[in-house]
């Protein structure tokens, strides 16, 4: 009679059962096995537990603990380190483990998605373009968007992944579906976020800017977790296995053909029947579609985010240009939101402090009076005092300058020039002499300006005091001829 082999997994099953007291009658009815073969393999069971071999460290080893360790993701590295040390290697560590908690198999959930409430936008590897003159090979990227219930579709073929890319195909997205979903999940590209994280990712500014225009919410895919935003892959991968396949013959000469065949085959794609669901994507769209938020009338106009430190005269230096906030936030790091046309500055939680129009011709400050603390309280400023302190120092006609300089309304508006014309002396650029004698001409000629002072400075140092010899302009008499007068006279004789 032939012996049946019974699998693994049977084996273990009814050796546990024999090891909780049941009969080999009730284990066989169990398991739908005769006795025989219930007896036998608990016979052969029993004769090899006793071989069994269990070393010594891992009788130290809270097993139940590492395993939950295990499932929070922690690796069998760090896990080995913490619990046995050098004594062995993580690789027996990790067998030992798996010997005492076999594989078991993946627990996923399906995902149920509200409708219009979210949509998914990732990249993959896109199809080459060639150059038909000099057959110069381009890669491209395929951006791609679904709806997250109804999987509608869209996407297109760009140079690049940059955020201004990115952001220009969520806008072309969010208008072919004909409105805005709440949320919005994106994958971790650095276009959309600075620092991955499990739990509390770190969203580039610009980007939540582009969001907060649009009316959407930020939730980054966690990392290595493709089934985050599961229907973009799924999306990805039936693009990459029709469309990518109809084409593998052809050449695209240019991006604009290749977005053209691929925008036809969309067409297709959200038309055609799916099987799970016997309609289409379209069709399961127009469910969603009026649940989903108007789109803006205007695009989004892109900005730059830049960190800035608000100096002692109540500015920001941006781009070489100088921008004025107010005077409570001196000393302070701020945020500054830079477009074609506007300077806009906040604090660090994003509350507005200042707006100036982008200066971009030869004038270097944008100041607002209202910035400015009032004469007595900015007189009272270190920086202020400093200043004067340091003036009265190096001599009594730069003293006589700062002060003038610091005088009026508005002590804080020539801080920044007054430090300038101190360092001057501080930097060894100029003698304690050179600046005030510079100082002194500039109080003379009213003329205040750092250059004039510093190049004033600069040419006593090498040159002395000795101003420069002028021509007088000749002094000629009334009834004095001239030459003109004689060659007219010349000409009536």
């Amino acid at each position: 009679m032939a012996i049946t082999r019974e699998t693994v997994p049977m084996q273990n099953q009814i050796l546990e059962l024999h090891r909780q007291g049941r009969s080999i009658r009730t284990i066989a009815k169990i398991v739908h096995k005769d006795r025989r073969t219930i007896k036998r393999i608990i016979e052969r069971g029993e004769a090899i537990a006793p071989n069994v071999i269990t070393p010594e460290w891992s009788t130290k080893v809270d097993w139940e603990q590492v395993r939950l360790e295990v499932s929070r993701g922690v690796q069998f590295n760090i896990l080995a380190r913490e619990h046995v040390g050098s004594a062995i290697s993580y690789v027996q560590f990790w067998r030992h483990f798996y010997k005492t908690y076999p594989d078991l198999p993946t627990v996923t959930m399906r995902l149920t998605h509200k409708p219009g409430e979210k949509c998914f936008f990732d990249y993959s590897e896109g199809i080459d373009i060639v150059n038909p003159s000099t057959g110069e090979v381009t890669s491209t990227s395929l951006f791609c968007g679904v709806m997250a219930m109804s999987s509608l579709t869209f996407g297109e073929f760009t140079l690049t992944q940059k955020r201004d890319e990115l952001m220009r195909s969520m806008e072309k997205s969010f208008r072919y579906f004909g409105g805005v979903t709440p949320y919005v999940t994106v994958d971790n590209q650095k276009a959309a976020v600075d620092r991955a994280h499990w739990y509390d990712p770190d969203v580039n500014p610009t980007f939540v800017d582009f969001a907060n225009h649009w009316g959407f919410a930020v939730i980054p895919a966690r990392p290595y977790k493709p089934r985050d935003k599961g229907a973009n892959e799924s999306g990805i991968g039936v693009i990459q296995k029709q469309f990518f396949q109809e084409v593998r013959d052809k050449t695209f000469y240019s991006l604009e053909e290749l977005n053209q065949a691929f925008a036809e085959y969309l067409v297709r794609l959200n038309s055609a029947m799916m099987k799970d669901w016997g309609v289409s994507r379209r069709d399961r769209f127009e469910g969603e579609k009026s649940l989903l938020k108007p789109c803006p009338s205007s695009d989004w106009e892109s900005a730059e985010w830049r960190g800035a430190k608000v100096h002692a005269d109540c500015h920001v230096q941006v781009m070489k240009k100088f921008y004025s906030v107010p005077y409570k936030f001196v000393g302070r790091e701020v945020r500054v939101r830079v477009t074609a046309k506007l300077i806009e500055v906040f604090d660090q939680d994003l509350n507005p402090l200042a707006a100036h129009a982008r200066l971009l011709g030869k004038e270097t400050h944008s100041t607002d009076p209202r910035h400015y603390p009032e004469e007595k309280l900015a007189l009272t400023q270190f920086s202020v005092q400093q200043a004067l302190n340091e003036a009265e120092r190096i001599g009594p006609q730069t003293a006589k300058l700062v002060g003038l300089l610091l005088s009026g309304s508005y002590p804080l508006k020539y801080l920044r020039r007054v430090q300038g014309i101190l360092r001057i002396f501080q930097s060894g650029r100029a003698s304690r002499e050179g600046l005030e004698h510079a100082c002194k001409m500039g109080l003379t000629f009213n003329k205040h300006q750092f250059p004039y002072i510093q190049a004033t400075a600069e040419y006593f140092d090498k040159n002395g005091n000795r101003p420069s010899a002028v021509k007088a302009a000749p002094v000629r008499d009334a009834g004095s001829i001239y030459l003109h007068n004689i060659i007219q006279q010349e000409e009536e004789l």
